[in-house]
């Protein structure tokens, strides 16, 4: 897994979905996409592994059946008390269990669906917990699991290259992707489920606040253990580089690369 500290809590994570949240061009957000790919019955079994901040089910909390049993999971003790504060006002009895996905403690055929949110990435043994996925899922059961492409944000990576060429960046961002992305996610799920379809999210970033950014690449650190995206002691510098840009170009435009893989074994 990666850096403990990066998830002991929620405050890193919010840091980068705030970037998300307040600069998407894309008007229909990316919790309601993810959730509106999801067919499932009415009463459905439902797991979700490293659920973070809860944000699928605070943004979708009028789409929730009555009849889906919820189990939401997290390898991070600290971000699962995060989450149980914030869907406390959701109508829902939402299950919390601390786990890791590599070592589902449930028998098979357990659930219906099983979320994987932007973190199979984290896993060093990919393989592992996609046979423990297929292992606790019901026959026509659904994998739904989210990720970047390799190409996510690459204006950051220019501006942190202008900044810094020394920076570690885009060694954390390139970790990511490399082990688990849009470009080669499909391939290493079909080595264990028989179906799996692509589906893309398109949007941009645009930004007009250079803190935000700085907000982000300080939450990118630790995000793969030892490599600093942005040390402290740089912050005023690089947030004097940021503004800089700003006046001349009057925003940051930034593409991304989201998208989910919908995997079932008949």
């Amino acid at each position: 897994m990666s850096d403990a500290t990066q998830y002991a809590n929620t405050g890193k994570f919010n840091a980068r979905v705030e970037l998300h949240a307040r600069f998407s061009t894309n008007a229909y957000p990316w919790p309601r996409w993810v959730r509106d790919q999801i067919e499932a019955p009415d009463q459905a079994d439902v797991l979700e592994l490293g659920c973070g901040t809860g944000l699928l089910w605070l943004a979708n909390a009028d789409r929730i059946p009555a009849g889906w049993q919820v189990t939401l999971s997290d390898f991070s003790e600290g971000m699962l008390s995060g989450t149980a504060a914030a869907l406390a006002a959701v109508e829902h009895p939402f299950r919390y269990e601390q786990m890791d996905a590599s070592q589902i403690p449930h028998p098979d055929a357990s659930f219906d669906i099983i979320i994987a949110n932007h973190m199979l990435y984290h896993i060093e043994d990919r393989q592992q917990a996609l046979r423990e996925i297929a292992r606790v899922l019901r026959p026509g059961g659904i994998l739904c699991a989210s990720t970047i492409g390799s190409g996510n944000m690459k204006e950051v990576k220019s501006l942190m290259r202008d900044f810094n060429s020394g920076s570690n960046y885009e060694v954390a961002l390139g970790t990511v992707s490399e082990r688990f992305s849009l470009d080669n996610g499909a391939e290493q799920i079909g080595q264990v489920f028989a179906h799996v379809e692509t589906r893309l999210y398109a949007n941009t970033l645009h930004v007009t606040d250079p803190e935000a950014i700085v907000r982000y690449l300080l939450s990118v650190n630790g995000l793969i253990a030892g490599a600093i995206a942005l040390p402290p002691e740089q912050v005023e510098s690089f947030s004097a580089f940021l503004q800089s840009r700003l006046n001349a170009d009057g925003s940051f435009d930034i593409s991304t690369e989201s998208g989910l893989f919908i995997a079932r074994n008949d």
